[in-house]
């Protein structure tokens, strides 16, 4: 049976400093300003890759010379694409829709890549799947699949050494909104360590929208370091992922969040300001694709979105912002590099895979 926190030995003491924490972040109210960035510059992507017949991925990752790009392909029912980052083709694509072995129905919103492992953890199918990559590149579908139960409301996980740390985001409808934490660390067995629920913007309604479907997160390579970002406003947070707790390290708040709400959802208005599109963390940089303006579409406007490239430390101290000439979707740092790859697109909205030497 799961346990609370309270019945762990030191669970107690945990969640009254996280009850703490969070009266204390509750009693102050946000002061927004915009982000100040030392270093402002312009740079232009080199494209790499044909046209895509797509205009949306979910992720992005390098590894040796290739990129590995999840991705809803409804042409084939794929969930993955692998390029030769240097000549820009196609290798490998494959992961098919389904309930079957080694199949995905939902994984592609939550994704990890690490040591030529890439995972999805599929809620919806309640799996976790992991793919050696090079196995698949050699023509051998390898996975290993385990069951695993999300708790309620759950919207995305990240594993932190042998723990699992589940964001939530309940409805505002519901009965149950009080009982709820947004973030729940589980041990292994599935018992509780640790219970986290500062939320950054207050109204529930609001919230609720703002983080039901659109996190922007990025976990550390060490994975003990957590980055939250709002695609509505510009919330900026991290967070330190212990054995046994998780902690606020920073908030930063740039831009308020401000959509219409209505019983059937949310609308922009000529107020929204477009936030964080993607963020690629490592171990002392934020790299977010980042907007900072009203939303056009709402205020008959023609410009480009998120075609800036802002970077932050991982106390949300801005350190320098790139303008460049597309739109940005989705964004991978190589450190050996020091090179973001990015799918971006054209006036045109057509998608390509490009590089920028930083």
């Amino acid at each position: 049976m799961k346990k609370t926190a309270a019945l762990i030995p030191g669970g107690i003491a945990a969640v009254t400093a996280a009850a703490i924490s969070l009266m204390i972040c509750s009693c102050s109210e946000a002061e927004y300003g915009a982000p100040e960035f030392p270093v402002e510059r312009e740079s232009e992507w080199e494209i790499i890759s044909d046209e895509l017949y797509v205009n949306l991925t979910y992720d992005m990752w390098e590894y040796k010379s290739y990129l590995l790009v999840p991705i809803a392909d409804l042409q084939t029912g794929h969930n993955l694409w692998i390029y030769d980052k240097n000549t820009g083709k196609r290798v490998w694509s494959g992961i098919n829709d389904g309930r079957g072995p080694g199949e995905t129905i939902g994984g592609i919103r939550n994704t990890y890549f690490k040591d030529g492992i890439l995972t999805y953890y599929d809620d919806m199918k309640g799996s976790i799947l992991r793919y050696n990559v090079d196995s698949l590149l050699s023509g051998v579908f390898s996975f290993t699949e385990e069951a695993y139960d999300a708790p309620l409301w759950t919207s995305m996980m990240v594993e932190c050494g042998d723990n699992r740390l589940f964001m939530k985001n309940v409805g505002f409808a519901s009965n149950n909104l009080q009982e709820v934490s947004r973030f729940e660390l589980l041990d292994p067995s599935g018992d509780t360590l640790d219970l986290y629920d500062f939320w950054p913007v207050k109204d529930v309604e609001e919230r609720f929208h703002i983080y039901v479907s659109c996190y922007r997160y990025s976990l550390s390579p060490d994975k003990r370091k957590l980055a939250i970002g709002t695609s509505v406003g510009a919330i900026l947070e991290t967070y330190a992922v212990k054995s046994n707790s998780i902690r606020q390290e920073a908030v930063r708040f740039f831009y308020e969040p401000d959509i219409d709400v209505s019983p059937g959802g949310y609308d922009y208005n000529e107020r929204t300001i477009l936030g964080f599109n993607d963020i690629f963390t490592t171990a002392d940089r934020l790299y977010t694709t980042f907007d900072g303006e009203v939303n056009p579409y709402w205020n008959d406007g023609d410009r480009r979105t998120y075609t800036k490239i802002a970077v932050f430390d991982w106390e949300g101290n801005p350190i320098e912002l790139i303008h460049t000439d597309y739109s940005i979707d989705k964004i991978a740092y190589s450190e050996a590099e020091n090179t973001i790859y990015a799918a971006v697109n054209d006036p045109d909205g057509i998608m390509y895979l490009a590089k920028m030497k930083l």
